[in-house]
């Protein structure tokens, strides 16, 4: 009993003691004493000036803690006179008898009225280098002196509370003001192993662009007592800005989140992540790897919600140009997988929805430094002629030819940029309309490299027939090279040239194929250089807008030889076969080996098309055949077996009828040749005998001319 008794007695004692000491020490010992001390360890440590203008209050027992007034650091030399730090006033309280248990639980850990100036000079200095020591190793944060040091296991803080403070980062190198005014920060308990709410708002400001706002972040945070694992829920991220800067004057937007980090083992996750800005949503989820690696990678899905792109745009006051179709632009919508490291990207299950359109596939930028790209994509419908300005009326919009398209795509890039471009991809359209040219199964693959860009193969079928063609973009030298070899097979040109130009000038099935080069960007130019070879044949069709037999009859007429029968049926010419073959040199083309054949015709034409100059020099020779079937053949017996030169010359803008003409002279003196053989008869060849034996060499020249 006496040694209970005694056990009592000692810690009655020790609690008077600590009650006492609590009272005493407070009114014995002033913190205020040791202001000097304190400044001088603070400019010893770091050369700066510290001003404690406030009075400190000590308090020991239940609650050991400081409370303290005004205070202010000086800022680095060359960074102005204005205060590094400031702090209007600060309260710390830990337990005191926990202490002894190597236990710190602390209350709201209080600061009023923190201000930071944060600076960059002109030669790239932080006004806060001077202070920066070198990291200690992590075993001396582990261990110290042999000492375990009090981890976070045996941290408890009641709160943190951090009101009214306020950050300026001035850089003076880059020309730019940031300023981070009114924040407010309120952490709840923090305890070991119980997850902490935090509420944070801050405004925002900015010089350069000009630029305010205001963002508010709330959730709740938990942490492993090691601070290796860290999650945080509920996060609600609220943001609006105003200024110049942005495109509409006004942003507000809107981030709801949860995320966990493992560092142990390296990964993160982002289950869902959903932000609300200028009526987008846009979701996403991360699963991340290697965080604090070398090359962390991280992968996941990305949607965008259906919106209207037109709305958008105008809310961005972007002015879009007048299309045909008032309605394009009403809605769209993204929903795709990604892998990403800090070096490559891949884009896989690509399905973007745009209008009528859909967008399926993959993409991958395997080498950001090396822009190195890969594509496969499936296109299902598109009508592009939607999206063009409207058409006049009478007007039809002319596709741009092979060369001249990809001039154009040379022109619209820096030659710098064709000659860094890595591509490699196809991408097929089921269904195509651009120009007023339907396509169907169109399948385009494109490989760019050292400054070579090829598009090979590319396939479409077309009005009853297909094409096929190689197309090379040489960007090595100081002008971009561009060389075709192209085929249409099995086409129905009538249809094809009535989309194409709105008249159906030709009919029939059409065999084209073309292998030119050229060089430049503009189309001017591109002419000018053009050079290659063409060959073409049509195949059971007409040539539209010209009658050749009319126009012999009408010829016939004006020799002095009436017709029998007015015009009938359409104004156009039948062919079973036309073909030919053209050598193009500097943008001329020459061809000497047209061939018509009708039922009624047979047409051979030779002559030059400049291209350059936009104009036809060109004369054929047409021919009434024995047969004389088809079109008025009977009106043009007496002229069977005669060859009628017909010329053309124009530009590319005449009609075909104000260019078009027989030459009458050689037509003429076709009928008077045909008419002497009609009179000589079988006497021809005595009568050229007997001439030939009485007349000089000259006029056998010419005899011979007139009996061809």
């Amino acid at each position: 009993m006496k040694l209970v008794r005694w056990i009592g007695i000692i810690l009655i004692a020790l609690v008077l003691l600590v009650v006492a000491a609590a009272i005493i020490l407070p009114l014995v010992i002033d913190p205020n004493d040791y202001k000097d001390d304190i400044t001088a360890a603070v400019k010893e440590q770091t050369g700066r000036e510290l001003t404690i203008e406030g009075d400190l209050k000590l308090s020991v027992f239940p609650w050991l803690g400081v409370e303290m007034g005004a205070l202010r650091l000086s800022n680095a030399p060359g960074f102005g006179d204005q205060p590094f730090a400031s702090l209007q006033g600060a309260e710390v309280r830990v337990m005191l008898l926990p202490l002894l248990k190597k236990k710190l639980e602390a209350s709201t850990v209080v600061l009023n009225g923190l201000s930071l100036n944060l600076g960059k000079a002109t030669d790239g200095r932080t006004n806060w280098d001077d202070m920066i020591k070198p990291s200690a190793s992590e075993a001396d944060i582990e261990r110290k002196d042999g000492k375990e040091q009090v981890g976070l296991a045996a941290l408890a803080i009641g709160g943190v509370r951090i009101q009214d403070a306020n950050i300026v980062w001035d850089d003076r190198q880059a020309k730019q003001r940031y300023e981070v005014a009114d924040l407010n920060l309120t952490l709840g308990a923090i305890y070991p192993g119980e997850p902490v709410d935090f509420d944070l708002a801050v405004k925002l400001a900015a010089s350069e662009p000009q630029l305010d706002g205001a963002v508010k972040l709330s959730g709740v945070l938990g942490f492993s007592n090691d601070l290796k694992k860290f999650d945080v829920t509920d996060v609600v991220l609220k943001a609006n800005a105003r200024g110049a800067a942005l495109p509409t004057g006004a942003l507000d937007a809107k981030v709801t989140t949860a995320a966990s980090v493992d560092l142990d083992q390296q990964t993160l996750t982002i289950p869902s992540l959903i932000a609300e800005v200028m009526d987008l949503t846009v979701k996403l989820n991360v699963e991340g790897k290697n965080i604090q690696g070398n090359n962390p990678s991280f992968s996941g899905k990305l949607t965008l919600d259906e919106f209207v792109p037109r709305e958008l745009l105008k809310t961005l006051k972007v002015e879009l140009p007048e299309m045909s179709d008032p309605t394009v632009l009403g809605k769209a919508g993204v929903a795709m997988n990604y892998a990403a490291t800090t070096s490559s990207a891949d884009l896989s299950s690509i399905n973007i929805r745009f209008d009528d359109s859909a967008l399926t596939g993959s993409l991958a930028v395997k080498d950001f430094a090396k822009q190195s790209l890969r594509f496969d994509l499936v296109l299902d419908q598109i009508d592009l002629d939607r999206y063009l300005p409207p058409q006049k009326e009478g007007e039809v919009q002319a596709a741009p030819t092979p060369a001249e398209a990809a001039a154009a795509g040379a022109g619209s890039l820096p030659m710098e940029t064709l000659r860094a471009l890595d591509l490699a991809g196809t991408l097929r359209i089921n269904k195509l309309k651009a120009y007023q040219l339907h396509s169907t199964d169109v399948r385009v693959t494109l490989n760019a490299k050292d400054g070579i860009v090829r598009v090979h193969p590319a396939a479409a079928k077309l009005y009853q027939g297909e094409y096929s063609g190689d197309i090379t973009l040489n960007a090595q030298g100081k002008q971009p090279r561009i060389a075709l070899n192209e085929k249409l097979s099995s086409v129905q040109a009538g249809p094809l040239l009535k989309d194409m130009t709105g008249e159906e000038k030709l009919l029939g099935r059409a065999d084209i194929s073309a292998n030119l080069t050229a060089t430049g960007v503009d189309p001017k130019r591109v002419q000018k250089t053009l050079n290659g070879n063409i060959a073409f044949g049509f195949h059971d069709g007409a040539i539209k807008g010209v009658n050749l037999a009319e126009m012999i009859r009408q010829a016939k007429a004006k020799l002095g030889k009436p017709v029998a029968t007015q015009q009938s049926g359409p104004n156009q010419t039948d062919f079973s076969q036309l073909t030919g073959t053209a050598v193009i040199n500097d943008g001329v083309v020459t061809n000497n080996d047209l061939k018509m054949l009708s039922p009624l015709l047979r047409v051979d034409g030779n002559g030059v098309v400049n291209l350059p100059a936009q104009s036809i020099n060109y004369k054929t020779t047409i021919k009434i055949v024995d047969s004389l079937k088809g079109q008025g053949g009977k009106d043009l017996k007496d002229l069977e077996g005669l060859a009628i030169p017909l010329k053309y010359k124009c530009g590319f803008a005449d009609k075909p009828t104000s260019c078009i003409s027989i030459d009458l002279e050689d037509a003429a003196k076709e009928v008077v040749k045909k008419k002497v053989k009609e009179k000589l008869g079988d006497k021809e060849d005595e009568l050229k005998k007997k001439l030939e034996d009485k007349i000089d060499d000259k006029l056998k020249d010419q005899l011979k001319g007139l009996f061809r």
